[in-house]
């Protein structure tokens, strides 16, 4: 059965848009409190609206529809660009309402987003104004000149901001390169960082099991999870995703059971620091 599970994800995760991605599986429709008339309305607002807007998103949706709109009437407008690139100081932050299958693996450590095992991957911190302008910015133009984080200092978002409004001017810049982890199976989950997000999630969260509990009598018409091993219905718990992950980032052929969630956040505290990527295999080792 992980055999199996490990095959369909290689083959279903795809890059999405610039600085987002998907995971498994993700859509439109897996975002809370969105729907039409919101996507017309936000159609029309005006450039200095949806600046404004988006110095006050306190939602997933809003923020989503933000980005929508930019993409879909302000490519060109330099003015807009530049005015985003002034907002890349903004460290101000809100905690984000309704963040179903959202996924930034920062925001996973800190417990402000349930990781649910699928979703769509964001590089840059949605929860503050200069993430989200970063993120516009570079949907926007294609463009990487860093992400925004929440360890980004003021002095690492002055030069971001630099860097962009240099390019906006039509200076030279030259572009930020990522880390590769050559032979991924999963690009999306291989950063060390996204390595400590999912092991995080395993432990024990009421806001997870509730997910668990909803999707089992919603798809499944369950009211617990079946005891029987390699039922469909296991996959309404995101943890059946996650030791899936961890066992590909480690090389496991199969899930090992007795590694829990314990055992991980206890392999995580003790060789965190050690972990060296083979980029041979494709694959996390202890150096």
């Amino acid at each position: 059965m992980t055999k199996q599970i490990l095959i369909t994800l290689f083959i279903i995760t795809f890059n999405f848009s610039y600085s987002q991605k998907l995971l498994v599986s993700w859509s439109q429709q897996n975002i809370e409190n969105y729907t039409r008339e919101m996507y017309d309305e936000v159609q029309k607002l005006t450039s200095a609206e949806l600046l404004a807007k988006n110095l006050d998103d306190k939602s997933w949706s809003a923020v989503f529809l933000t980005l929508n709109a930019s993409l879909n009437n302000y490519v060109k407008d330099k003015d807009y660009l530049k005015s985003l690139a002034n907002q890349l100081t903004n460290k101000t932050e809100t905690k984000l309402e309704g963040t179903s299958r959202l996924i930034i693996w920062d925001r996973i450590i800190s417990k402000d987003i349930v990781f649910e095992g699928k979703g769509l991957v964001m590089d840059n911190d949605l929860f503050t104004v200069s993430g989200r302008a970063n993120q516009i910015l570079q949907s926007l133009t294609k463009k990487n000149f860093g992400y925004v984080t929440v360890n980004s200092t003021e002095k690492e978002l002055k030069n971001l901001k630099k860097n962009w409004l240099n390019y906006l001017s039509n200076k030279n810049v030259e572009e930020f390169k990522p880390l590769e982890y050559k032979n991924s199976k999963i690009p999306e989950i291989s950063s060390l960082n996204a390595v400590n997000a999912l092991i995080i999630s395993l432990q024990a969260n009421p806001a997870k099991e509730a997910i668990t509990k909803k999707c089992l009598k919603n798809v499944y018409k369950l009211d617990e999870m079946p005891k029987e091993k390699g039922s469909s219905a296991s996959h309404c718990n995101p943890d059946t995703y996650t030791y899936t992950y961890l066992a590909m980032l480690f090389g496991d052929e199969k899930t090992d059971e007795s590694k829990n969630g314990s055992w991980w956040s206890n392999f995580w505290n003790e060789n965190h620091k050690k972990l060296v990527w083979n980029s041979e295999k494709g694959i996390y080792q202890i150096k």
